[in-house]
């Protein structure tokens, strides 16, 4: 095996900060530092075992079913396919990297994985920074302190949309709670600003499936630590203090809370113009009356967006009120209604091989990623935008290469 170089390490920080630069760097960052990383595997003779490639094709299996679909596809509808395609090459592209990439540059990039805290952090302060200034310089109006205003301008000015924001924010918290060391005052003092500056970031944002990720990764934490959790009673108590605070103190809290408070029947009627949860029954009930009539074939992947824009534009009409085009904002319907029974059944296939490999190897940040991702397929379509997909492909395939290399040994 060659020596490590400061080149490997610049790589290994390029791919961590990748997913906060704008789309076409980001794209550019991911793919160049994954073929470098290949591309040293190769020069240094490693040979590369055939099961890593065997595997590699299992858990990137699903893609090929993109790939299947072009020639049954409708003219019309191909050239949205082959856009889809590029999309999510990277479902099956990632885990042939890292089926090929050694352990030893593994454990390089898992020691650099501090780097996606830190431009986790450097995106949110710009984001908020930036909502401060329009806030100050007046540019919002009557709606400078409304959520929803405060999410268009972070995802406009960060590029990221606040889900996926959200969903960035709970694994950083992950890692910054299981891979700092803090053996000093002045080390914990670090540790639990750094922790509660991401929780303050994501409770503005409330993005509700992150959250909900989160407590139960919180819960599942303290449990097993609950022979020790004595030592983080000032992490929980100023947890619960930073929560109480943003309830009061971060307006964007409290109107997000207010909306689900209207969903309940016990406040002032809400619809789909003017409350979130609303436009997520709304989306519940398309998605599930599409699925009763195409649950064993799907739609394809070419067609589904085109037949749920129809069906949100007569509703619009029926209703007065534009609703605009909504995709199924749920990864399991999205794959089900694409591909039918044969592709909710790969899909969650593949999802299980993951679990497995992860409890085998009981890598704990590799579980709360695949707990993190598996709620937030429940309300966010993520393998169909650029930032989801990589954070799915990357990590996903990283982990469980990591793990395999590890119960090997």
């Amino acid at each position: 095996m060659s020596k490590l170089s400061g080149v490997d390490k610049f790589a290994a920080r390029l791919l961590m900060i990748s997913f906060f630069l704008p789309q076409v760097a980001q794209a550019a960052a991911a793919v160049l530092t994954c073929l470098y990383f290949v591309f040293r595997t190769f020069s240094s003779k490693q040979p590369v075992p055939l099961g890593n490639y065997v595997w590699a094709l299992l858990i990137g299996s699903f893609y090929l079913l993109y790939l299947f679909a072009i020639p049954l596809t409708p003219n019309e509808y191909k050239h949205f396919l082959s856009l889809l395609c590029q999309r999510k090459a990277s479902l099956l592209f990632m885990p042939l990297v890292f089926a090929i990439i050694t352990p030893s540059f593994g454990e390089l990039i898992m020691g650099e994985i501090m780097y996606f805290v830190y431009g986790c952090v450097a995106s949110c302060l710009a984001g908020n920074a930036d909502f401060i200034y329009h806030y100050l310089t007046g540019s919002g109006g009557t709606d400078a302190l409304s959520h929803v205003h405060y999410r268009i301008i972070f995802e406009t000015f960060t590029g990221t949309h606040p889900t996926y924001m959200g969903m960035f924010l709970v694994f950083s918290i992950c890692i910054t709670l299981l891979y700092t060391i803090a053996n000093s005052p002045g080390e914990k003092v670090l540790k639990y600003g750094l922790l509660y500056l991401q929780l303050i970031f994501l409770l503005a944002l409330l993005a509700k499936s992150p959250v909900i990720a989160l407590v139960i990764i919180a819960i599942h934490y303290a449990y097993t630590q609950r022979k020790t959790l004595y030592r983080y009673k000032m992490l929980i108590a100023g947890s619960l203090v930073f929560v109480i605070a943003a309830c009061f103190f971060i307006p964007f809290v409290g109107q997000r809370i207010n909306e689900l408070v209207q969903f309940s029947g016990s406040a002032k009627h809400g619809n789909v113009a003017d409350n979130s949860v609303y436009v997520r029954q709304l989306i519940w009930s398309v998605d599930t009356d599409m699925l009763r009539q195409y649950w064993l074939t799907g739609v394809g992947p070419g067609r589904l967006l085109h037949m749920l824009h129809e069906r949100y534009f007569f509703y619009s009409i029926a209703h007065n009120y534009f609703v605009g085009n909504l995709d199924p904002h749920n990864e399991y319907f999205y794959e089900w209604l694409c591909f039918g029974v044969t592709g909710i059944l790969l899909f969650v296939a593949v999802l299980v091989t993951h679990f497995v490999k992860a409890l085998r190897a009981t890598d704990q940040l590799y579980i709360y990623l695949l707990i993190l991702l598996y709620i937030t397929f429940f309300t966010e379509t993520v393998l169909s935008r650029q930032q989801g997909v990589l954070f799915y492909a990357i990590f996903t395939s990283f982990f469980f290469f990591r793990a395999r290399s590890l119960v090997s040994k």
